[in-house]
């Protein structure tokens, strides 16, 4: 009898799940991009669909590229700007919801802080304790190795889970272009990369006995990124477990002038200023000045991606080596440290 490969049984079980969770979780749902994007949105009635109880606590602007940063001990004050799709006006609160829904938060600060906000006040007052789960995204465009510390998306997910609340970080290729929630429609690609979120969570759900009783065991989560595909081909799209690694899909650096970078030109309302900043480099040759490192693992995440699969990565809430590299640093310094 022939034994199936990992990333085979993860792919059978849930094409065989059905659409019912095995109970209704209570889920955060919170991203990068802004409370008011078309992909959280897509997600958010995808997991309601699902039977689950879900709110959204987001930023108010795009906060790509953010990280870990926490705006610690500084007040959300009065929006000095308009939300980034406008529903929200200069002069309101720094918090509040969508007019239309009370369970869509938004938070005038960072993707961790309005994680945090989402566990620690709209939870308790929603259902009076903690999420069960909260699921960072879908962002526009891939979070995959080494970029993965300074996105937004990842971050959020990861406070999460020193927080004690499983998390899931979910990115996808395409669309790589914000819009707005309300320009929505049934179709959409926004819908079926949702789909494959809400297949994940409620497998995770059904299999809560393979983890002790948990969604997923302490200090651990998932990076979720998923490829490019032909309209109406998300759910047959093959899932394969992945290690982050180090190919990734952009490497941030530093210009002497943001106007003359074609990807701040792209990204900045009316263009960038001339001002030196940090930009990206996202695909082509990069410049001479960036160096990429190689990767050819297969099972790196970004690799598992331009295969055209799902990558699932196992994530942990901190730094730590895995054992090999730890080994070669402590034979090094044997003599120094014990």
């Amino acid at each position: 009898m022939r034994i199936p490969k990992p990333s085979s049984i993860l792919g059978l079980s849930l094409a065989l799940a059905i659409a019912a969770p095995a109970q209704a979780l209570n889920i955060v749902i919170t991203n990068d991009d802004g409370f008011e994007a078309s992909f959280i949105h897509a997600l958010y009635q995808r997991l309601k669909a699902a039977g689950h109880s879900v709110i959204i606590s987001a930023p108010t602007a795009d906060s790509s590229g953010q990280g870990g940063a926490l705006n610690f001990l500084r007040p959300v004050t009065t929006m000095t700007k308009d939300s980034r799709a406008g529903a929200v006006k200069a002069g309101a609160p720094g918090i509040g919801t969508l007019a239309s829904d009370a369970d869509v938060h938004y938070v005038d600060s960072t993707p961790v802080a309005s994680a945090l906000y989402g566990i620690d006040v709209a939870a308790q007052r929603k259902w009076g304790k903690a999420p069960d789960l909260l699921v960072s995204g879908i962002n526009y465009g891939n979070n995959t190795g080494i970029i993965n510390n300074g996105s937004g998306t990842v971050n959020a997910a990861l406070i999460a889970i020193n927080r004690g609340v499983p998390a899931i970080a979910a990115s996808a290729e395409a669309p790589t272009s914000y819009r707005s929630h309300d320009k929505l429609v049934a179709g959409d690609v926004e819908y079926e990369n949702a789909d494959i979120v809400v297949r994940l969570v409620n497998e995770l759900d059904k299999q809560k006995s393979v983890a002790g009783g948990k969604l997923l065991p302490d200090g651990i989560g998932l990076n979720v990124n998923m490829p490019k595909f032909a309209k109406g081909a998300a759910a047959n799209l093959p899932i394969k477990f992945s290690k982050e690694g180090i190919a990734s899909s952009a490497m941030p650096f530093f210009v002497p002038d943001l106007s003359k970078d074609a990807m701040a030109n792209s990204y900045i309302p009316g263009g960038a200023p001339p001002l030196p900043g940090v930009t990206l480099y996202i695909g082509g040759t990069p410049p001479a000045n960036v160096i990429m490192l190689t990767d050819t693992d297969p099972t790196s995440e970004q690799n598992v991606v331009k295969s055209g699969a799902v990558a699932v990565s196992v994530i942990s809430v901190n730094h730590q080596a895995d054992r090999a590299p730890e080994a070669a640093i402590r034979l090094k310094l044997n003599n120094l440290a014990k």
